[in-house]
């Protein structure tokens, strides 16, 4: 989104969620800053949450989503979100000089075991009822109907799981299944699975637990599509990825089960100092969280 003929307006469309209004609102004064102006042309700027460009029939889009690893940030791009952004297609130019990182950030952020959604007064973290155990490897479930991993993503998001779970068992790897904090089996074929892990006696996590507490001890990581992701750059496991995520460049990308025995059994392929540029990158110079840091991003896109 270039050139001489930029528009010089802005609409801000309610299309997905209509509970935004604080992002909305950085997002507006920003734009002001910037010299635009509100209004109800759709030949201006238009500023959706939460979808992809595919969803709508204006040009010039703006799309904005919460994200981790705090209720206060969200991205910003010209087509969509996650999978579904340009960071997911175009490798992003880190700064190789780790001594200007703000590394300190990423600790205080981690300390206070921070999580998107960390401005609701309902739900309850808790500590993890059962020991973690040490060198294992940590599988994390999305919502299965999430549109990052139905929708952007395509398949079974519960069967990858599965397939990758009895694949483990198989070559005698410790595991978790870490569930969405959020998820109960809503069908016959969910509460099958369940059943037939509870069978095979596997350890699934459930409910409203901090994915913190899980990464202390976490050989390796393996996500489909989450912002867990985000919070497992930032402890510094290595991380395998198979639902292309925006942060795939820090991850090795598993396409297909037989290469999963190599990767979890030599992780040779992480790559520790690019990973930590990633994420603090990803964190403090590519995520929103205020007006300064929109606008800088707004920059970048305009």
């Amino acid at each position: 989104m270039s050139g001489v003929n930029l528009p010089v307006e802005y609409k801000i469309h309610q299309y997905r969620f209509d509970n935004f209004n604080k992002f909305e609102d950085i997002i507006r004064e920003s734009l002001n800053v910037l010299g635009y102006a509100e209004s109800n042309n759709h030949d201006g700027l238009n500023i959706y949450n939460h979808c992809h460009v595919s969803e709508v029939y204006t040009d010039n889009n703006i799309i904005f989503k919460p994200t981790a690893p705090t209720s206060k940030h969200f991205a910003l791009d010209t087509i969509g979100y996650a999978n579904a952004s340009t960071l997911a297609y175009d490798e992003p130019v880190l700064n190789e000089d780790i001594e200007q990182m703000d590394w300190a950030h990423i600790i205080d952020l981690k300390n206070a075991k921070t999580n998107k959604w960390d401005d609701s007064i309902l739900l309850k973290w808790r500590k993890p009822k059962k020991e973690i155990p040490d060198d294992y490897v940590l599988i994390i479930g999305q919502m299965p109907n999430d549109e990052t991993v139905k929708g952007f993503g395509f398949g079974s998001h519960l069967g990858k799981i599965n397939d990758i779970a009895f694949r483990l068992k198989s070559i005698g790897q410790p595991f978790i299944i870490k569930l969405h904090p959020s998820y109960k089996a809503t069908s016959k074929w969910e509460r099958s699975l369940l059943n037939r892990w509870k069978k095979f006696d596997f350890d699934v996590r459930t409910g409203y637990q901090s994915i913190h507490d899980y990464l202390k001890k976490a050989k390796v990581a393996i996500v489909d599509n989450s912002t867990a992701g985000i919070e497992c750059l930032m402890h510094e496991v290595p991380l395998i990825s198979y639902g292309w995520p925006e942060y795939h460049w820090a991850t090795a990308r598993l396409q297909t089960l037989p290469q999963l025995e190599y990767l979890v059994k030599d992780l040779s392929w992480h790559k520790p100092i690019y990973a930590k540029q990633f994420i603090e990158w990803y964190i403090n110079h590519y995520l929103c969280t205020d007006i300064n840091s929109t606008i800088r991003r707004l920059k970048e896109i305009l």
